[in-house]
């Protein structure tokens, strides 16, 4: 084993509020197969399908434990019948962790956070897309373990169904987005048989197709959607699927780019490879190592295993091997010295149960403070969020050196 780089190892504990934004993936889309039945046929009893292809989704979770679902969903307008029908299932709950209906649209904003929904329509793409994030993030904060962050859905839904106002010209329609946590995503515009069906029969059926939303995820787009009516119309549907050639290169140039401040990376189940997360969300209980890593040696691994064990009261702590792609003092790394990088932690093997990668714009400490604590995870226990450091003692000279901090010794005692 190499001699350990970091001669101290110091802890710093914070009490942090929870923010969130916004990242973007590289994908490529694919067609899919849409089947309905015969209008000849007698009337189908929508409430019976719904409740079908809620069976499905549990029977996919529960017989594939290696890789379940997670799933929180967020309804704005119609299809509501989704969560009830959902949570009426037997074994929902090895699957189903939140279901939101957001009628009104301050409602909808304040759960999509921000101010990126106010661009767009209530009923559009762009606000079933915005849910579908929200939805998936909420999902991996309840998640406590890093290893089920893969396998959280978000589905987000926004439609006009029938309504006592008269809308000339238009009949019922709305837009269904699901995302997966890797980045995967669902998503289609419905547009229903204009006066065919009263509310109750509009909200089932953008409820099934919405659940079948997911399924989609769940089987990569090989299964076929069905439509009740050759009337209704499904249209640009599309299953996006990640680019996993090049996924960490592609983020640290997003990091880069300025596209966001920070992206988190995660093993796959067999560690041959990294999985860059939709939202970098840290438990509320996180530890995180700074270091350039150039290259990444077994002294590391040794010491975020370390101080993993001594920091929590939590049967695992999760560690977060933190990379800062500007430096205060030296160029910026290039996004395929960071793929190589992240690459020899996965050979190095025996990390953490639970570590990930995180890449970031922030070569300060302040800054690292201030970016990482708007990815916090609200705490779930007692403990309160609670955030950890492992540093060395030339990143505490650092932390303590007024250079970083305009040259001024009050400023820099004010931010430590």
């Amino acid at each position: 084993m190499q001699k350990c780089c970091c001669n101290s190892l110091l802890f710093f504990l914070l009490l942090l509020p929870t923010h969130f934004t916004f990242g973007f993936h590289h994908h490529a889309s694919f067609m899919l197969s849409i089947r309905h039945y015969s209008s000849k046929s007698k009337r189908i009893n929508m409430s019976s399908v719904l409740e079908q292809v809620s069976q499905r989704l549990v029977s996919n979770s529960t017989a594939t434990p290696d890789t379940p679902t997670y799933l929180c969903l967020a309804i704005a307008g119609g299809g509501g019948h989704a969560i009830s029908v959902l949570a009426s299932t037997p074994g929902a709950s090895a699957l189903l962790l939140e279901g939101t209906v957001t009628y009104d649209r301050q409602s909808m904003q304040t759960y999509v956070g921000g101010t990126e929904l106010s661009k767009h329509k209530f009923v559009s793409k762009e606000s079933a897309a915005l849910l579908s994030r929200a939805a998936v993030r909420r999902a991996m904060q309840y998640r406590r373990s890093l290893k089920d962050y893969p396998y959280c859905i978000g589905l987000g839904v926004t439609s006009a169904l029938v309504t006592t106002k008269e809308r000339p010209g238009r009949g019922s329609f709305g837009y269904i987005c699901a995302t997966r946590a890797n980045g995967c995503q669902w998503s289609c515009r419905v547009e229903l048989a204009a006066q065919l069906r009263n509310r109750i029969e509009e909200d089932q059926i953008i409820g099934e197709l919405a659940l079948q939303a997911v399924e989609q995820l769940q089987n990569k787009a090989a299964t076929e959607i069905t439509k009740h009516n050759e009337h209704d119309i499904i249209e640009d549907a599309s299953f996006v699927d990640v680019n996993v050639s090049d996924q960490v290169f592609a983020a640290a140039e997003r990091v880069l780019d300025g596209a966001t401040d920070a992206v988190l990376l995660l093993p796959n189940t067999d560690k041959s490879r990294f999985i860059v997360m939709t939202d970098p969300i840290l438990p509320s209980s996180s530890l995180i190592f700074p270091g350039s890593f150039n290259p990444p040696h077994d002294g590391h691994v040794t010491l975020a295993r370390v101080a993993a064990a001594s920091f929590s009261q939590q049967e695992v702590t999760p560690v977060f091997m933190e990379l800062s792609l500007t430096n205060a003092d030296k160029p910026s790394l290039d996004p395929r010295s960071v793929s190589e990088r992240a690459q020899k932690f996965l050979e190095l093997g025996n990390l953490p149960s639970q570590c990930g990668i995180l890449l970031t714009s922030s070569p300060l400490f302040s800054q690292k403070v201030e970016i990482l604590k708007r990815y916090m995870a609200p705490a779930l226990d007692e403990n309160g969020q609670k955030i950890g450091f492992i540093i060395g003692t030339d990143t505490m000279r650092r932390i303590l050196d007024p250079k970083y901090y305009g040259n001024d010794t009050k400023n820099m005692l004010e931010a430590v």
